[in-house]
């Protein structure tokens, strides 16, 4: 079956191709796991208000609407807390090297006292 495909010229082999290309061009944002989780319940309770919007203009509207607006609020406090960990795990790098460094000067220093003795 495989056999039949001409990478130059079947259109879902250029599509995939695309695809991949945009990817590793970074032209597709890449977003974290609890991104795509919030973003796909976002989306389906956006198509319930939308599919009951038309219908009723009564309080689930309502809650539906504030409870977009709360996860957006959480997705957001999640990803400052992401990016303050990133940081922080940079710093703590930091931190270690020179640790690394001074331990490094300071058995340094004791083989010349040794020597020295």
């Amino acid at each position: 079956m495989t056999e039949n495909i001409d990478p130059r010229t079947d259109p879902q082999f250029q599509a995939l191709m695309q695809v991949i290309n945009d990817i590793t061009q970074n032209k597709v944002p890449i977003y974290n796991p609890w991104e795509l989780a919030a973003r796909s319940t976002l989306r389906k309770i956006q198509h319930e208000i939308d599919d009951r919007n038309v219908l009723d203009d009564g309080e689930l509207i309502d809650v539906l609407n504030q409870t977009c607006i709360e996860i957006k609020y959480l997705l957001s406090i999640i990803n400052d807390l992401h990016e303050r960990v990133k940081e922080r795990d940079i710093e703590i790098g930091i931190k270690q090297l020179r640790l690394n460094e001074n331990e490094a000067e300071i058995q340094r220093l004791e083989n010349m006292v040794h020597r020295a003795n």
